[in-house]
């Protein structure tokens, strides 16, 4: 009895070692299952970006795109069941390679080639990423103007699959490692940004000789305040006025930057067109307005795009002022005739100059007029003048007097 107990003991131990041994062997040999795909330098295909509206790049042309990848599969004693490549943007079911090798002898497959994919299946992220790289070159050369170059990416993906050796008679394995083996890798893709050409490039392209000859720009204020930012402060307004002098009539293209105050430097792409304003002279010019709500210096400078080496006018700068409680100061402030505090000379008596006589001779002071009576006004009794002492002397001289006879 003893010895039967003991020997099911040992039988029931010696399987369950050897369940424990298969399933540590099955793991190793697991762990040891290699699918590895990586990218190979950079696609000989280009990527171009192109734009629709102008202003910045928006929309991946359809084209197709070699990826050049090395692949590397294999597992000692367990032969390569399939194996597929993918772009990752590929919708489920299709790929660019779906091979299934000769299971007597293919355990190991190391290769480097080019699969052929397409824009089409790039991902959204891939998309994003490369569409903000062109946008990240609008404030470079002419932006959108010319076109750029700048690098993305495209994305493939390996999916492997073994088989496990068994002991079954004949001479194909079979069995399986359960879920294929995935690896991703990521092709480095040249990328073109289309230039997006306007008027002012046709008419250079048709007139080799058209130039810009000078660019100015100026800074006009206005006279009083106009604007009202709030109800307790009165602005000025001011008016940067860019001015092209072209070889003769055509378009033009330069880039305006401004800064107000403490805000951050802002450009403007611009386009304008030069006409015929007197004999040989050829001009564009535009403007542009500026409102603050306190009082303020504005920057600006314009730079010509339409040379192949472009001029600038040099950072203009000019103050545009408020008054008021919400502004530069309170309304009513008294000013002063000497702003800058220099010390002032004591005023001079002004020099009476009289015609024919050395300046520097002492001259009578001139006899105050008296202002003639007014007649009386209704009511009031009119007086006899009293006579003056020399008046009456001047008449006994003129005009002497009959003597009086009884």
């Amino acid at each position: 009895m003893f010895t039967t107990t003991l020997a099911r003991r040992l039988l029931r131990s010696a399987a369950v070692s050897a369940i424990l041994l298969a399933g540590f062997s099955a793991s190793a040999q697991a762990a040891g299952a290699n699918a590895q795909i990586h990218g190979n330098g950079f696609s000989a295909s280009v990527i171009k970006v192109v734009s629709e509206n102008g202003t910045s790049w928006t929309k991946i042309e359809e084209s197709a795109l070699g990826l050049p990848v090395t692949i590397n599969i294999g597992m000692p004693g367990y032969p390569i069941l399939n194996y597929k490549v993918r772009q990752l943007g590929q919708p489920d079911g299709q790929y660019l390679a779906n091979v299934s090798p000769d299971r007597r002898h293919d355990d190991q497959i190391n290769l480097s080639t080019t699969y052929y994919g397409s824009t089409n299946y790039l991902t959204a992220a891939e998309r994003q990423a490369i569409i903000a790289s062109c946008n990240a070159k609008l404030g470079e050369g002419k932006g959108i103007r010319e076109s750029h170059h700048t690098f993305g990416g495209a994305g493939v993906e390996l999916i492997a699959s073994f088989i496990t050796p068994s002991k079954d008679v004949g001479p194909l394995p079979s069995g399986g490692l359960g879920e294929p083996h995935r690896s991703t890798a990521n092709v480095t893709m040249p990328v073109k940004c289309e230039g997006k050409h306007g008027a002012a490039d046709d008419v250079a392209a048709k007139e080799p000789n058209f130039g810009v000859k000078g660019i100015h720009l100026r800074f006009a204020t206005s006279a009083g305040y106009p604007t009202r930012p709030n109800p307790a402060t009165r602005c000025q307004m001011a008016e940067a006025k860019v001015r092209l002098e072209t070889s003769k009539a055509g378009g033009v293209k330069f880039r305006l930057w401004t800064k107000v105050g403490n805000e951050p430097t802002q450009s403007q792409f611009v386009e304008a067109w030069s006409k015929f304003v007197g004999p040989g002279k050829y001009e564009a010019t535009f403007s542009k307005t500026f409102s603050v709500d306190k009082s303020t210096a504005v920057q600006a400078m314009a730079e010509d795009l339409t040379n192949p080496i472009g001029q600038s006018t040099g950072w203009k700068m000019v103050n545009v002022n408020c008054t008021g409680a919400g502004g530069g100061g309170l309304s009513g402030t008294p000013g002063t005739a000497n702003p800058d505090g220099l010390p002032q000379a004591n005023p001079r008596t002004p020099t009476r100059v009289v015609p024919g006589v050395a300046i520097g001779t002492k001259v009578a002071p001139v006899p105050t007029r008296t202002a003639p009576q007014l007649p009386p006004r209704f009511g009031q009794i009119k007086t006899a003048p009293v006579p003056m002492a020399h008046a009456v002397a001047a008449k006994e001289r003129f005009y002497p007097s009959k003597p009086h006879v009884n």
